[in-house]
């Protein structure tokens, strides 16, 4: 048997194979499946976008696209294992999807408990204080607080040690982790293509360390999204929006928010044993793994995505806060329930018991 005869695939240089590219002839029918239901869960995404104008979702939505065209180039692979082309861009598309998915989970944690502490009317206090994102707050022993502003405004609480809830959601640390996870990989899937052994290992450390980073930011963010979960599992009095519609599943969407994470997490444990393991490893050397630690994981959190939509926890909010505003209360919109609540239901609320 000749080479290219039979697996493995790739380039044959003066009778020698310079770079593995496929140690199996990748499934078309499995291909064209996956490429399918992506594309029908981008499209309904978009749908969602543009009908909700959820602008967080955009990476989702190119994220989608970018696995959509990353499995129509593994069929493609199918008929001509050998061509460079279909294996690059299949690498590269399949690599970038999942810091794109990550990027509109991270900011929609952020709008979602931003949405549910502190409401969606804050005053123009500046963008630092009004968040309360300082490092003290955010990443020390103390135990955080509500940013809560009275009338006149009060900027000089920002971090005391209580019991209360942080505001503070470090997303633009966490995009700009997923940034630099998507430009390390890009770099990574392109050097091998000049097939050279010190490229090929250059690449492989290169799309280590992405996944690293993406992993470090993967940890931190269930962290922080399990412990507001937790916090507001145990003490909903802290949302006003909790309190005034309990029959919303409001704490659904932090779950939906950590499976999503934890999917992203199996992606890329499995995609760095890959890496790791080489060309002939258990992982690189059978196609199933690309489907089930891969594209099942991707497709759950398109769909769970689907299910419970962050932008609609905003829009509900923002209902509520209509509601208020018509009663006359819009200055007590801001903020999570200050004290306790009273007996008769009533709570107290920047000043007055509602």
């Amino acid at each position: 048997m000749t080479l290219n005869d039979g697996p493995p695939f790739g380039p044959v240089v003066n009778g020698t194979m310079v770079v593995v590219f496929w140690e199996y002839r990748p499934s078309n029918v499995a291909a064209h499946l996956f490429l399918a239901l992506f594309a029908l869960a981008t499209l309904a995404h978009l749908v969602y976008f543009v009908w909700l104008r959820a602008w967080g979702c955009i990476p989702l939505i190119l994220g989608g696209i970018c696995l959509v065209f990353g499995y129509l180039e593994r069929s493609y692979a199918h008929s001509d294992p050998t061509k460079l082309d279909p294996w690059l861009l299949q690498n590269m598309l399949l690599l970038v999807a999942p810091p794109l998915l990550a990027a509109s989970l991270y900011m929609s944690y952020g709008r979602i408990s931003t949405a549910l502490l502190e409401g969606t009317s804050k005053p123009n206090h500046g963008r630092r204080n009004n968040r309360g994102c300082c490092a003290r707050c955010c990443y020390s022993w103390y135990r955080p607080i509500i940013i809560y502003f009275p009338d006149p405004p009060s900027l000089t609480a920002h971090c005391q040690p209580t019991n209360s809830f942080c505001t503070c959601s470090p997303t633009r640390l966490y995009v700009l982790a997923d940034v630099a996870a998507i430009f390390t990989q890009l770099i990574g899937t392109v050097l091998p293509a000049s097939g050279t052994e010190s490229a090929q290992r250059l690449s492989k450390i290169i799309v280590l360390i992405g996944l690293c980073v993406q992993l470090l930011a993967l940890g931190i963010f269930l962290f922080t999204c399990g412990r507001l979960h937790v916090r507001l599992h145990r003490n909903p009095t802290r949302s006003r929006a909790m309190l005034m519609d309990p029959g919303v599943r409001w704490l659904w969407y932090f779950g939906v928010m950590e499976v999503a994470g934890a999917m992203l997490v199996v992606r890329s444990v499995v995609r760095g044993a890959e890496y790791l393991g080489g060309t002939d490893g258990v992982v690189a050397s059978h196609e199933w793994f690309v489907y089930v630690f891969d594209g099942v994981p991707m497709g759950v959190v398109m769909a769970g995505f689907l299910v419970l939509y962050p932008e609609r926890v905003v829009r509900e909010v923002k209902r509520q806060e209509g509601i208020l505003k018509g009663a006359g209360m819009g200055e007590e919109l801001r903020g999570g329930v200050k004290g306790e609540s009273y007996p008769g239901g009533d709570v107290y609320v920047g000043g007055r018991c509602h």
